[in-house]
């Protein structure tokens, strides 16, 4: 190990430009991969949920067919003109899409229920209809749950970010490693997110809970290097590059048997049905 911790050490140099080069393939992974909000979607396909939503489109197949992103809007203008009174309407009918002053409109779309288009055309709905109407149904829930990520992931990435910042300036003798620890756990986190690409798309809530998870169970590590290092030069009374070759070869073993109990449990979760 201590060969392994003198090479890092002499190679530091490419290893920090090859790391930087390498955060532009990533970003640019991280930017084309897609994230999905429909969490159904990583259900089993057997059980009575998808085994219903399998059902239901079945039976409106044949109206998605011939329409781009909305196949239909349903109304009472679809089954009657509108210059006919619909109290001749039978009450259940009557009940199903007026309410008092209210009425409902049932939009059918042709894409599914969490595709790109369908949370467009949502959008685009909400801007027409303006605070005149509410728009319910799963695309709208996920249409929300999309907004609301975006909105507020970045915000408590960066409360992470400030907490542990404050938190490592206090706790150790260097105002300036605290942030060469985030940096760096901030390149990994752009290499985990851009390597999603090969999988296509990720979930929202791994996007959601991929920066502030890593940050928090790697930490650890480059604390550890980084007291086994000042150790090798107060105590032993090392050079730099001669102390951190050695607190790279004394800390590897307790950094690999730590990441791989976080590995080993993070692998335990692609045992379950729910593969999110």
């Amino acid at each position: 190990m201590n060969k392994f911790g003198k090479a890092i050490v002499k190679l530091r140099v490419p290893i920090l430009i090859i790391s930087i080069l390498l955060l532009i393939p990533a970003a640019i992974g991280f930017l084309k991969t897609r994230v999905n909000y429909d969490v159904l979607s990583y259900l089993p396909k057997d059980i009575e949920t998808m085994k219903g939503q399998d059902i239901l489109a079945v039976k409106l197949k044949k109206q998605m067919e011939q329409v781009d992103n909305v196949d239909s809007v349903i109304w009472y203008d679809s089954i009657m003109d509108i210059a006919i009174p619909d109290e001749i309407l039978p009450k259940d009918i009557r009940e199903a899409y007026r309410n008092d002053d209210c009425t409902m409109m049932a939009i059918i779309f042709k894409t599914t229920m969490s595709s790109d288009e369908t949370m467009e055309v949502i959008t685009q709905i909400r801007k027409l209809a303006s605070k005149q109407c509410f728009i319910s149904g799963m695309s709208a829930v996920v249409t929300d749950t999309k907004d609301l990520c975006d909105k507020e992931v970045p915000i408590y990435v960066t409360i992470a970010v400030i907490l542990s910042l404050i938190v490592l300036s206090l706790t150790m003798d260097s105002f300036l490693v605290p942030i060469f620890f985030l940096l760096s756990i901030g390149m990994a986190i752009v290499y985990n997110l851009g390597t999603n690409v090969f999988k296509g798309e990720i979930s929202y809530i791994t996007q959601a809970l991929t920066a502030v998870l890593q940050l928090g169970v790697t930490m650890d590590y480059s604390i550890f290097l980084w007291h086994s290092y000042q150790e090798e030069k107060k105590v032993n009374g090392k050079e730099n590059k001669e102390a951190m070759a050695d607190a790279i070869a004394s800390t590897f073993s307790s950094v690999i048997g730590s990441s791989i109990t976080t590995v080993a449990g993070f692998v335990a979760l692609c045992f379950m049905t729910f593969t999110l």
